[in-house]
């Protein structure tokens, strides 16, 4: 059935399976607050834009609310979001909800557009093979997702706990030469060449490019996270590699 209350059940219960003496680990309380705000994002945007056919609403909704739906599990028996260390969870994801959210009622077309969305959502990019009326819906669920993240970062740093959400980032400061190396050639770069928290943050800024909507492009500039992770990022002297980052959003 097409019930954004309904979906909202059946992951508030899904969730509430990985508590443990009546509570979550921090770090899935954490996963389970950014589900709640993705999907807020993803709903915002999709009114935005006047996505207004016929079940688009609940399936902005479930795309949002359901995208990291394999973290819970990844953390109980991994320890880690690290999927290198662990699995895929946007695959995982898709797979645990294709056995079992409640499809019933939905129609095969809605639910590929929700299990594909999930699927694709953390990937480097959408796959050239994504059918049309699919692909801007894995889109959606890439926005939505990395807007959430950016704050979730740059609230963290300015509060001082951004080392409790990205605990292995401590070990290590300063930049990856292989990455900026990375970031310098292609203006992608890959976790394989992160270490440190000024590592993600270099890679945060390549994913302003990889923004679908001018709305989300909008949203973080106007918020001046932007250049709040360039100006973090001056003092390693690579201003080459930045200058042309923030050229290429100034002009999205």
């Amino acid at each position: 059935m097409y019930s954004s209350e309904k979906t909202e059940k059946w992951f508030n219960a899904y969730v509430d399976s990985f508590k443990i003496e009546g509570a979550l680990a921090p770090m899935q309380e954490l996963k389970r607050k950014h589900s709640f705000r993705v999907q807020r994002l993803a709903s915002a945007i999709a009114e935005s834009l006047e996505w207004d056919e016929e079940n688009d609403a609940w399936t902005a909704h479930a795309i949002g609310l359901l995208h990291d739906t394999a973290r819970f599990s990844q953390y109980r028996d991994y320890q880690t979001f690290q999927d290198s260390a662990s699995f895929d969870h946007g695959d995982r994801g898709a797979e645990i909800l294709a056995a079992e959210f409640d499809w019933q009622g939905i129609e095969p077309g809605d639910r590929e557009k929700v299990l594909t969305a999930v699927r694709h959502h953390n990937k480097i990019e959408i796959p050239v093979n994504v059918p049309l009326s699919v692909y801007r819906w894995c889109a959606l669920a890439r926005d939505a997702d990395k807007i959430d993240v950016f704050r979730m970062v740059q609230s963290r740093i300015d509060k001082g706990t951004i080392y409790d959400m990205l605990p292995r980032h401590k070990r290590v400061q300063g930049l990856s030469p292989a990455l900026v190396d990375e970031i310098r050639t292609t203006g992608r770069g890959s976790y394989a060449n992160a270490r440190s928290l000024q590592d993600y943050r270099l890679i945060q800024l390549t994913w302003a490019l990889d923004l679908n909507f001018p709305v989300s492009v909008v949203t973080l500039k106007e918020e001046g996270i932007f250049r709040r992770i360039a100006d973090d990022l001056r003092e390693y002297k690579i201003d080459d590699v930045i200058d042309s980052l923030m050229k290429k959003i100034d002009e999205a």
